[in-house]
């Protein structure tokens, strides 16, 4: 941890200032140590990660931390397909001028995005709840205006309205309150800063996809149950089946005539992988919600936010300014 991020955190029981004490220190970051505030509460930073997580974890957040940690520990290469995701991602803030601004990601994963985040905004801090956080340390631990800290997004150790920009690809739909985490951030994001969330969309009953993921959601009672290497294994026939009969036949054949709306569509551009990745993701997580473009453009209507824009593309894109 280096010093320069008790310029934005503080405790997340009592919301004051912390300070630092090394225990292992090398070249200006503390790699052993905790954070302690003036009410006495101690947060302890091992292995260079401030660890802030308040009290024992509910259940399904248990559930939902170990699912995630267990799958970037199993996909945790850099690829570099991951810098065509990450644009596809920031596609609606691409205007935004990025170089002068700090920047919150809640939700780092295995990183992916994390380096390619380092590489645009002056300051950087990432955050998730489990072990995947040590996973995006370790593949982006050259970038110096990088911080990581474990947290939980409920109890966010952040001072309010400190953000230029706050990105959050992938997790609220996974959260028992989507919009009260949604709530969180914005109250993080400064007067005239940024929002940008990725969140799954439903579909309409006149769409395919939405009695496929009836089916999905049958499987899923059981699924999330499996013990994880068991569905990490069951995972490579059903992406290869998914592959094989839905990706390779629109890449191949359709690709040119049925340019929206085909199941899997999204993964022509991307390598099987990805795909594995993605199964495992969508049959482990213990929550999954749904929202059609009307009940997320809701969310930032609710919380005032302005020049709002909405792209699909394997759900919702969704960006705003505070």
């Amino acid at each position: 941890m280096r010093q320069r991020l008790l310029d934005f955190i503080v405790c997340p029981l009592c919301g004051k200032d912390l300070s630092s004490r090394a225990h292992k220190e090398y070249g200006g970051n503390i790699e052993e140590g905790e954070l302690v505030c003036p009410s006495g509460h101690i947060f302890p930073i091992t292995n260079s990660i401030p660890r802030m997580l308040v009290g024992p974890l509910s259940e399904v957040k248990k559930k939902t931390a170990e699912s995630f940690g267990f799958e970037w520990e199993a996909f945790s290469d850099m690829r570099s397909e991951w810098k065509q995701n990450f644009d596809f991602y920031f596609e609606p803030a691409e205007k935004v001028a990025f170089p002068e601004m700090v920047a919150l990601e809640v939700g780092c994963g295995n990183g992916r995005h994390t380096r390619y985040a380092a590489q645009r905004f002056k300051e950087l801090i990432s955050v998730d709840l489990g072990g995947a956080v040590d996973v995006a340390f370790k593949n982006n631990n050259n970038a110096t205006n990088l911080h990581f800290i474990q947290a939980d997004l409920d109890h966010l150790p952040f001072k309010q309205n400190r953000f230029d920009f706050i990105f959050c690809i992938g997790v609220l739909h996974h959260l028992p309150n989507p919009e009260g985490g949604f709530k969180k951030l914005v109250g993080l994001v400064k007067s005239g800063g940024n929002l940008l969330i990725y969140v799954y969309h439903s579909f309409p009953v006149t769409h395919i996809n939405f009695y496929l993921l009836h089916i999905v959601n049958f499987f899923r009672r059981i699924t999330t149950k499996l013990p994880h290497p068991v569905l990490y294994a069951l995972c490579y026939p059903l992406a290869a089946a998914s592959y094989l009969f839905l990706v390779l036949p629109y890449k191949v054949f359709f690709k040119h005539v049925v340019k929206q709306g085909w199941p899997l569509g999204a993964y022509v551009n991307y390598s099987f992988f990805v795909m594995l990745n993605d199964t495992f993701d969508r049959f482990s997580a213990p929550i999954e919600n749904r929202y059609s473009k009307e009940q997320i453009t809701a969310w930032y209507a609710r919380a005032q936010l302005q020049e709002v824009q909405v792209l699909g593309g394997s759900g919702w894109r969704v960006f705003g300014k505070k």
